[in-house]
């Protein structure tokens, strides 16, 4: 039996990791037996199950699909897929290609760019050629490794890497969390935005890990985004929930995706009057005693180190939290910013998680109010780069 999921949300990285409850609505839960049969299959039959008797679960929530076999989970970003018998339970590291369909078809294959594997490169300076490839032509290295496994597109020194180093991020931290966590892979990603020309190395983990590997070379991985994907730096210090949504959908500029918000990686932190003014808030009087409870002893404990607010931004600009309950009760605790996580839903989104590329209907991010700092750069020029690193990027 295989389960597949599909989203516009597929990480360039991939890998098997927690994803978040989606914002919207749509969730199927039910109990898949040794039939084979599939849930999406007998959506009409599925069965109230009393209790929780043995076997493989799955639920689909907003284009992830999560699996859990006895004691075992898997969870699946959109694009993946795993493989369950009676035996066994795991996930699959390259998808069959029955099931990878939308990649298959002419639009998908049109608006991808081209690919090279990472051993073709002969310049001693790896790093150089790989963004020149990126911003000329442009290509980009296949297949991708999956970081979170420990997977890596090579071992690099330093001497190429400071070079390429700003002030710019894709994503921020939560302090509260040691970069170093267990849990984070010891890989350093350096993405690469083709829309702006850009080049953005990881500030918060490289001198972390210049010390973990004691100043000898770092598994890299190198983070391709799509031609309408830009660091959240690209909007400056300021950043609110309506200037993304303006840029999404007058001009398709979307947010590269945060590496784990199961750590506490987040966008940018909202401030409270943003989730008031946009977004239709229940009181605290109407929030569940018990859940209130619960959501302020989480929060009090945890703050937004485990779950930021998830912001779904539609194209026609609609947006949805997926939960309203837990800004209130954030307000209430008198938090005044909260960790945010921006999704995109577009129409082409099975085109859009087939790999690097120009969205349809995208040429690239440019526009009369693309902010200073923001301007797209000539295509096959590399902008300088600074000597040495700049400090790590502050708290809006």
């Amino acid at each position: 039996m295989l389960v597949k999921s599909l989203s516009k949300n597929h990480r360039k990285t991939g890998g098997w990791r927690v994803f978040n409850r989606a914002i919207l609505p749509a969730l199927i839960i039910c109990t898949l037996t040794s039939t084979g049969v599939t849930a999406r299959e007998e959506k009409e039959e599925c069965e109230n199950v009393k209790g929780t008797p043995p076997g493989l679960y799955a639920t689909t929530d907003e284009g992830r699909t999560f699996l859990i076999q006895g004691d075992k989970q898997i969870e699946l970003a959109p694009g993946e897929a795993a493989f369950a018998n009676e035996g066994k339970l795991t996930c699959i590291k390259e998808v069959p290609k029955f099931l990878d369909w939308p990649c298959s078809s002419d639009a998908a294959q049109s608006r991808k760019f081209k690919t090279y594997a990472i051993d073709t490169i002969t310049s001693k300076d790896m790093v150089s050629e790989v963004v020149t490839r990126y911003f000329t032509v442009p290509e980009v290295i296949e297949p991708i490794p999956n970081w979170l496994e420990g997977e890596s597109n090579a071992t690099l020194g330093f001497s190429q890497i400071v070079p390429f180093a700003s002030a710019e991020y894709w994503y921020k931290t939560d302090s509260a969390v040691d970069i170093m966590h267990e849990k984070r892979p010891k890989t350093l990603l350096i993405a690469l935005f083709v829309g702006i020309n850009q080049v953005v190395i990881d500030n918060y983990t490289v001198d972390a890990l210049k010390q973990f590997y004691a100043g000898k070379p770092v598994p890299v991985v190198f983070v391709f985004n799509d031609s309408n994907v830009v660091p959240v730096s690209y909007f400056g210090a300021n950043v609110s929930l309506e200037e993304i949504n303006k840029a999404f959908n007058e001009r398709h500029i979307k947010l590269a995706d945060v590496p784990m918000w199961q750590l506490g990686d987040h966008h940018f932190s909202a401030t409270t009057e943003e989730f008031e003014r946009n977004f239709d808030l229940p009181t605290l009087e109407a929030v569940d005693p018990y859940r209130r409870e619960a959501l302020a002893a989480e929060l009090e404990t945890f703050g937004f180190t485990r779950k930021p607010i998830f912001v779904t931004i539609m194209e026609g600009g609609k947006m949805y939290i997926d939960d309203p309950d837990r800004v209130r009760v954030a307000i209430s605790l008198g938090i005044t910013r909260l960790a945010t996580v921006i999704n995109f839903v577009e129409n082409d989104s099975h085109l859009n998680r087939c790999g690097p590329g120009t969205p349809v209907g995208s040429s690239g991010v440019s526009g009369a109010t693309t902010p200073i700092g923001g301007a797209i750069v000539p295509a096959g020029s590399v902008p300088p780069s600074p000597t040495e690193p700049e400090p790590n990027p502050s708290d809006s």
